[in-house]
C-alpha cells in the first residue's frame, strides 16, 4: 500500500490534505493511504477519488481537526448570489470507496440564524466510511449527498475537481460511520443516500438555528429501500424535550432508529411532516426497540411506526442494508 504524510513543517510530507490528495492518481486499483499528523488544517478539500483511505495519527480524532467557516448566506466571489447550502462544505467527497478515520471535520460558520446552513462534510461518494470521526456544526452539519453531476452548474467546483473522470453517478450511494460522533442542532444529518449509523453519539445542540430542532431530514428516493438508519445509537442532547427525531425534506423521506438509547431531549411526538399531510402517507419513519428518557412509543406521531417484530434485527443490520448489488459489508 502507498502511503502519503500530511504534516504541517516537516520534510517530505505534504502541507495540505488537499495536495496529497492531489498527488494521488486516478484510476489506481491499489488504496492509497494518507496519513495525517496531528494538527489544525484550516481548508477546504475536495476529494473525488477511488481506493483512498484517510487516517488521522493516533486514537483520538480531536487531534487532527479539518475545519473551515464557509455558510450558506456568506456572497459568492463571482458576485453571483449567495453561496447557497452546498458550496459549503470543509470535505467534499465524490468517487467510490474511500475510508476515514480517527479525524474532527467541523464548520466554524456558527448557528444558522447567523451563517445560515454549513456543511461539515458533503459525502456523495459510494460505499464512504467513517470510523471514530467527529462532524461538527449547527445547520445541516452533514449531507449524504446525491450524484452530483446535476449540481455540477450550481457549485463552486475547483477545475481539477470538475475535469476528473472519476465516476460520480451512482445508482445507489451507500455510506457508513461507526463510532462517530456528529453534532449540531437543525437537519443536521440529511439526504438521499442509504447511510448507516453504527454505535454513534448524535448529539443536538442548544438550539439556535431555527425555532424547532431537528436530528434529521431524509430525501429518499421512492424506490429506494433504505434511507438513514441508526442502529445502537446514543442521542444526546441540550435542549429539554424539544428535539425531533427528524422530518421528511421529500415525501418518500425513510428514517429508522434501531435499538438506540434517547436521552430526555427528544419530544414525545418524535416526528414531524414539515407542514405537508401528503408526506405522512408517504414518509417511512420507524422504531424499533428504542429506550431511554426520549423513546415515548406511546406518544409518537401517529404517521410513523413503532415496530415489534424480531427479524428486524436482521432487516436493519449493517450487512443487509448497505449491500446493494454488490454485497458490500464495510
Amino acid at each position: 500500500m502507498l502511503t502519503i504524510t500530511v504534516a504541517k513543517n516537516k520534510k517530505n510530507a505534504f502541507p495540505t490534505l488537499q495536495e496529497a490528495v492531489l498527488s494521488v492518481a486516478d484510476g489506481l486499483s491499489e488504496t492509497v493511504r494518507i496519513c495525517v499528523e496531528p494538527g489544525i488544517y484550516e481548508e477546504k478539500v475536495f476529494i473525488r477519488k477511488e481506493n483512498l483511505e484517510i487516517v488521522g495519527m493516533g486514537p483520538d480524532p480531536g487531534a487532527v481537526i479539518f475545519r473551515y467557516g464557509d455558510g450558506a448566506k456568506k456572497p459568492r466571489p463571482d458576485g453571483d448570489g449567495e453561496y447557497g447550502t452546498f458550496n459549503t462544505a470543509v470535505l467534499f467527497f465524490a468517487g467510490k470507496d474511500i475510508t476515514v478515520r480517527n479525524i474532527t471535520v467541523e464548520n466554524t460558520a456558527g448557528p444558522g440564524c447567523q451563517a445560515g446552513q454549513a456543511l461539515a462534510v458533503y459525502a456523495a461518494a459510494d460505499r464512504l466510511s467513517f470510523y471514530n470521526c467527529r462532524l461538527l456544526g449547527w445547520q445541516d452539519t452533514l449531507f449524504v449527498g446525491e450524484p452530483i453531476t446535476c449540481q455540477m452548474k450550481k457549485l463552486m467546483l475547483p477545475d481539477f475537481f470538475a475535469a476528473s473522470k472519476i465516476k460520480v453517478d451512482h445508482s445507489l450511494i451507500r455510506n457508513y460511520f461507526k463510532d462517530c460522533y456528529i453534532c449540531g442542532d437543525v437537519d443536521f444529518i440529511f439526504g438521499p443516500n442509504t447511510a448507516f449509523f453504527e454505535n454513534c453519539e448524535i448529539h443536538s445542540r442548544e438550539r439556535s438555528s431555527e425555532e424547532k430542532a431537528f436530528i434529521t431530514a431524509a430525501s429518499t428516493p421512492k424506490e429506494q429501500e433504505y434511507g438513514l438508519v441508526f442502529s445502537h445509537c446514543h442521542l444526546t442532547g441540550e435542549e429539554d424535550a424539544n428535539v425531533y427525531l427528524g422530518r421528511p425534506w421529500r415525501d418518500f423521506a425513510k428514517t429508522a432508529f434501531v435499538r438506540c438509547t434517547m436521552d430526555p431531549h427528544i419530544c414525545p411526538e418524535g416526528w414531524q411532516n414539515w407542514g405537508r399531510v401528503r408526506a405522512e402517507v408517504l414518509c417511512d419513519y420507524v422504531e424499533y426497540a428504542n429506550e431511554g428518557p426520549g423513546a415515548a412509543p406511546e406518544k409518537r406521531a401517529p404517521f410513523s411506526r413503532q415496530l415489534e417484530n424480531p427479524q428486524l434485527d436482521d432487516y436493519f443490520s449493517r450487512e443487509n442494508v448497505l449491500k446493494g448489488p454488490d454485497g458490500w459489508n464495510p
